[in-house]
């Protein structure tokens, strides 16, 4: 099994924005928001790690 730790995280923001946007799009803006917080705890992984 892979460490989390070294997993790259840049498949998982594309993802995680690209799922926002279909939420957007849709007006569900509750699960865009929790997506929204999710990109920001990656991107404070990733400046973590740099």
């Amino acid at each position: 099994m892979k460490d989390p730790r070294l997993v790259d995280l840049a498949p998982e923001i594309t993802a995680a924005r690209a799922e926002q946007l279909s939420c957007l799009a849709r007006e569900d803006r509750e699960t865009a928001a929790l997506l929204a917080a999710w990109i920001d705890v990656l991107l404070d992984e990733w400046n973590r790690r740099q």
